[in-house]
């Protein structure tokens, strides 16, 4: 009886000395550093108006124009650094650029006759909204299961945003100049830095020791205010937005 229990406990001895190494194979080492890249999409569209003036034929010329952001690709790298335990400060930059569409509505005085302004409509292209971000983060990492890590941040983000505006018309009309239509527009381009905030999702798969893959959901806003040449008011426009994207992860 006693050989009998003697062996079990050796057996068991012995099962957990061989356990021991494999579960250490298996558990992913800690990480200190850790860089994303990311190819990504801003699914959500913006739309702002501006407004411009200019004298003109002794009465003033009214250039509404209405600017529509649409949807497009993102690119985005970033890199964390853990400070103790789970929880990290990081940095990202992303990249957003995209032709806007934009409508010009506007009234043109009357060469001859005064108060007798004639409206004109048109859709100026190659008109472009560049958006360029550093997004700095208070990270707090949760790992569910082992290989994966999500990592939950919020903080400020820095904006430097380039956009074009129309700045001036011009038009196509014969005599008795009753009627004229759009035929161009002339536009200027307007940078602003702007400080809003940030908040964001990502998670990694490790898939070795030093690479996996992952996906990353952020959250950006801030809203600026653009001198536009000869506007009345400035255009006060919201930048950032919603930010999906996926691409590979770097462990350190």
């Amino acid at each position: 009886m006693r050989l009998r229990i003697a062996s079990v406990v050796v057996l068991g001895f012995s099962s957990l000395w061989i356990a021991g190494p494999a579960r250490a194979q298996t558990t992913t080492p800690p990480v200190r550093t850790r860089i994303s890249i990311n190819a990504g999409f801003q699914p959500v569209s913006t739309t702002f108006d501006g407004s411009t003036s200019k004298p003109l034929n002794l009465e003033t010329a009214i250039i509404d124009t209405t600017y529509r952001v649409s949807r497009g690709k993102s690119f985005d790298g970033g890199v964390a650094f853990t400070m103790r335990n789970d929880f990290a400060v990081g940095i990202a930059v992303s990249s957003f650029s995209k032709e806007t569409d934009t409508t010009v509505n506007a009234t043109i005085p009357h060469p001859i006759f005064f108060n007798t302004p004639r409206a004109i409509a048109g859709t100026p292209s190659g008109l472009t909204r560049h958006e360029l971000v550093a997004h700095v983060q208070a990270i707090y990492v949760i790992r569910p299961i082992n290989r994966l890590d999500v990592a939950v941040g919020v903080g400020p983000s820095f904006f430097r945003v380039r956009h074009e505006f129309v700045s001036d018309v011009s038009v196509t009309e014969v005599y008795p100049y009753d009627s004229t239509t759009f035929a161009a527009a002339s536009s200027q381009q307007a940078t602003k830095f702007k400080t809003g905030f940030n908040v964001g999702v990502d998670f990694g798969i490790r898939m070795g020791r030093s690479v996996g893959v992952g996906g990353l959901v952020r959250f950006s806003r801030a809203s600026v205010d653009f001198a536009v040449p000869n506007g009345n008011p400035n255009v006060t426009a919201d930048v950032g937005g919603l930010q999906a994207g996926a691409g590979l992860r770097f462990y350190f």
